[in-house]
Formats: structure tokens, sequence, C-alpha cells
């Protein structure tokens, strides 16, 4: 299963004030289900990954007027591989809370010179977007069978590990089928465009976004830029929640953070930012963090490296999942504990080869070429309304609408598989042929449960909530109109339930739940190292 949170990072969004609006009164009498205040027509998708691709083409699909944001070039979300890289990341972490610059009066147009505030067009339109942190050579650790969008078929002899060229051409090939493509339809999408405000309003209880697009026009060498504000009657959140790469609180770090090389790059960068391998020839390099970046970029390098060293903070109670990162790093990286502080430098145009990097054990790392900060990703207010302490929405309904306004909806489940199932029942709430519950009842659900599916066959909560959609959104045509839908296939069930026990842990699909990987002992896995495949996922902090 690849953790991506689909189109990560997609828009800066900002939702305000909407929890505090009466949006339906719901009567004694006619409180079978949710009511909606007023119709919905007008709809925006943020983010033009797998999620939200399959929301908007199912959205459009039954009528409604759909505008599809995206802050990047083009669709395909976290699947989008470019050369590019991201700017850099902060030193430490920017907060989370940041708001971004709006001019007073909308709509507003700029055109960027070279240099201005500072900033190279380069660096400029690289903020904007936000390049994918995807290496050239990243595979995804999930079979094609449950990495597939509707309509676009993988060819029967494709390779169960995918690239992820392979993915991004995937991706693009259901935009195109869709009319969701660059260029296809100026009236519903919107790329290189980033959401930096939403608003619900008050008098006509409809939501507000503030939108930013750039352009680059290289006959002036400018950047155009535009702000603009429009309205819709509901919103599609398919952004996910991490946002901004994590740099780790290590004594020294900003000052380490300075330090460049002779070819001019930095000496200490974010994972997100590294591409290929053939660089690191006859280099000393340090990773820092054990997850799937970590072990992945590590045996990229490998080959290429004169050493290879990784910092790992010590955990008493592995996961299989982390087990297996663990497991995947090559023979030749060398173990080393966790960074206790980085010793000043005495310059910083000469690289940290000279620096002092202290362990918590006491002794000295030296002669370091370069350091790879693999250490996950931050969450942001993108999400939204409502954030628990380790930023995860609250009050979300397992069907992905917000509770408190059910006119918001998060893309909260797994795109590849439950996410078609999903975009349909949006797109049925929305229309009147599907019905919620009433809020009290939401609620309800929300505090017995705290729904967090990720949609795959791991537990049987993921695998109840394929039988829910189907059940519901059946029952739910059969007395509103709509067509019916059908299980996931059974084939392709037992197509991952083999995969998984090649390529993850022998018995996978039939483990209870994620709560009992604790208790999975090393002897289950398979001996040596881990069975070959390659991800990327967003760890978090927890390196």
């Amino acid at each position: 299963m690849v953790f991506i949170q689909t189109a990560v990072a997609l828009a800066a969004v900002a939702l305000v004030g909407a929890q505090q609006l009466p949006l339906v009164e719901e009567h004694p009498q006619h409180n079978r289900h949710f009511e909606f205040s007023h119709p919905v027509h007008r709809v925006a998708v943020v983010g033009a990954g797998p999620a939200g691709l399959q929301a908007a083409a199912k959205l459009v699909e039954h009528n409604f007027e759909v505008r599809l944001f995206d802050r990047a070039p083009g669709p395909g979300g976290n699947w989008f591989y470019s050369e590019e890289t991201p700017v850099r990341e902060s030193y430490p972490d920017k907060p989370i809370n940041e708001d971004p610059y709006i001019p007073h009066r909308l709509p507003f147009t700029h055109f960027y010179k070279e240099g201005e505030d500072g900033i190279s067009l380069d660096e400029r339109w690289r903020e904007h977007w936000q390049p994918r942190p995807l290496w050239d050579s990243l595979h995804t650790n999930s079979p094609a069978v449950i990495t597939e969008l509707p309509g676009v078929p993988y060819a029967p002899d494709q390779p169960w590990v995918l690239s992820n060229h392979k993915i991004q051409s995937h991706v693009r090939a259901y935009a195109s089928l869709n009319n969701l493509n660059i260029n296809d339809n100026a009236n519903v999408t919107s790329y290189a465009t980033r959401v930096e405000k939403v608003l619900k309003l008050t008098e006509s209880n409809t939501w507000r976004l503030t939108l930013r697009k750039l352009e680059r026009i290289p006959e002036i060498g400018r950047i155009k830029t535009t702000w603009w504000t429009e309205e819709f009657d509901a919103i599609v959140s398919a952004t996910g929640p991490y946002v901004s790469a994590h740099v780790p609180t290590i004594e020294g770090i900003q000052d380490w953070s300075r330090a460049t090389r002779e070819d001019g790059g930095w000496s200490i960068y974010h994972s997100q930012n590294y591409r290929r391998p053939q660089r690191y020839q006859d280099k000393t390099v340090l990773i820092v963090g054990a997850s799937v970046s970590a072990s992945e970029i590590a045996r990229d390098i490998a080959p290429y490296t004169k050493k290879l060293l990784t910092s790992i903070r010590p955990h008493k109670n592995l996961s299989p999942f982390a087990l297996r990162s663990r497991l995947r790093f090559p023979e030749n990286a060398e173990v080393v504990p966790e960074i206790k502080r980085l010793e000043p430098l005495q310059l910083h145009h000469n690289g940290i080869q000279n620096g002092n990097i202290e362990l918590v054990n006491g002794s000295i790392l030296t002669g370091i070429d370069e350091i790879i900060l693999a250490t996950g990703y931050v969450r942001s207010k993108t999400f939204g309304p409502n954030l628990t302490a380790d930023g995860q929405p609250e009050n979300i309904h397992w069907t992905g609408h917000w509770i408190p306004d059910p006119t918001l909806a998060f893309t909260n489940v797994r795109s590849w598989t439950i996410g078609a199932y999903q975009s349909y029942a949006f797109a049925k709430v929305w229309e009147g042929t599907a019905h919620l519950p009433p809020q009290r009842e939401m609620q309800r659900d929300w505090d017995d449960a705290k729904y967090q599916f990720r949609g795959l066959f791991s537990s049987r909560q993921a695998e109840s909530l394929f039988r829910q959609y189907v059940v519901w959104l059946n029952n739910e045509s059969l007395i509103n109109g709509g067509r019916l839908v059908e299980p996931w296939p059974l084939q392709n069930r037992e197509i991952f339930a083999y995969y998984s026990d090649v390529e993850w842990i022998r018995g996978y699909t039939g483990l209870r739940n994620f709560t009992e990987f604790e208790n999975v002992p090393q002897s289950e896995w398979p001996s040596g190292h881990a069975a070959a495949w390659d991800a990327i996922v967003f760890e978090e902090d927890g390196w």
C-alpha cells in the first residue's frame, strides 16, 4: 500500500468560520435524513490527484458545474514527476498558520520580473506549485490491481510493481479520458492555481474561494500572477494533510543549513529534493531517518557512495511497516545513533566535511559530504477546520462529509480503491439521490468510531467500508434513483492477498486489525531482507 495522501499539498486552504453558521433547521418530523438549505449546483474540487480527478469526473457526469483547481501545472497530484525540485525547506519548520499574501482589491494582476522582492522567477514558480517529492527510480509498493483508476486499465502483462512514471501516465490518461487534462476544458480545470483562502458567506450560505494563478510569459521574461475569487455551493477537498517538509529539531541545524557545496548546492537538505543517484559518486553521505524514503534513497545511492551512514532513532516496538523499512536498508549502510548536536561550522562556503556531528552515545562523526533529512512532512491547515492535536480533521462522517456543514467534503479514503465509491457518493448526496443521516447521528458515528479509513484490505474496518458503501449507495439508488454499484472484484482481492503475502508479510490480509501488527514477530517476515518493493510515504515526524 502506498501511504501517500492523494494530491498532498496541492493547495493552501484556510477555512474560516463555517462551523458557526446554521446550515439547516432539523425539524422533528423531518429528521430521517439531513436536508440541505438550498440546492447544490456549483462545486469546487481542490486537488487533481487520483482522488480529486475522480471526484471532478463524477460530479461533471452528474451535471454539476465543476471547477477543478490544482497548484501544479498539470494533473497527477503526488504522482506528477518533475526534474524541478521544491524551494528549500524552512529551518526550523514554518508555522502552519502562516497566511499567504492577498491583494486588498480583487481581481488583481501583477507581472513579476526577475529578482523582484529578492526572489528569482524560477524560485517563485517552484514555490507556487511545489514540485512533488518523487525521485526518478521510485516504484510503488502496491500492485497494479489496487493502484488503478477506472476506465484506463493497465496492460494484462503489466508487472505488478509500478514505476512512478507509469503511474503518472496512468493518472494523466484518466484525466484525458474525462476531459480534465491540461487545456482540455478551461471552463472546468484551472491548473497552476492555488487556493489561498476559503470563506463561508453568511448571507448566501455559499463558499468563497480566493485563488492565485501563475503563468510564465517567456516573451517578456515575466511571471503573470492573477488573484480572484469564485463562489460555490459545495467543495471537495482532495489535498491531503501534509504540505511542508519536516526539519527535525537538532542543536546547530540552522547553522549547518547555511553550508554550501563547491557546486553551489546545499550540504544539508530534505529528501524531497532527491532525484537521481549519480551525483553521489564517491561521496560520504549521512541519511537521517528510518522510514520508507530513507531506506529507498539509501538503496538508490548505495552503489555510488564512498561511504553511506544512516542515523536512526531507537524504537522499542516496530510495526511491520517500520520493520520492513529497516530491513530494506542496503548492507553497506552503516547505522549510527541519533544525532545530539551539530557543532558550529567555521566556514559555510566550503561544505560540511570538516564539521563535527555529535551522536547521543558521545561519538563524533566527521568527513560527511552531504546530509539527507528523510524526516517526513508536517501537517498543515490545508485540511481545514477542527483539527485535532495530531493534525487530523475532526467531525468527518465516514462518507467524507464535514458534519457541521456537509457542503464541505474530504477525500478521506484510499483513492485507488474506495475513491470511486466515495466520488459517486458526493454526487448522489448533493443531487439528492442519496441522503446523509441527521447531523446528530453523523456526530454520533464520529464520536463512536472516529472513522479513519484508508481503504485497503488491511483491517476489518477497511473491508467493511467497501461493503458499507455498496449497501448504502445501492439502497439509496433503489429508493431515490441512480445506478447500482458492484463490490470490489473478488479476483482483485485474491491478487492483492497473494501480493501482500509475497511482498509484505505472510497472512497480511488475514490479520484482524492494524493494532495486532505490534505483536507480529519478526520471524513471520521473509528471511533476510524484505522482498523487493519501492515506495514513498509521508512519515510525519516519526523518523
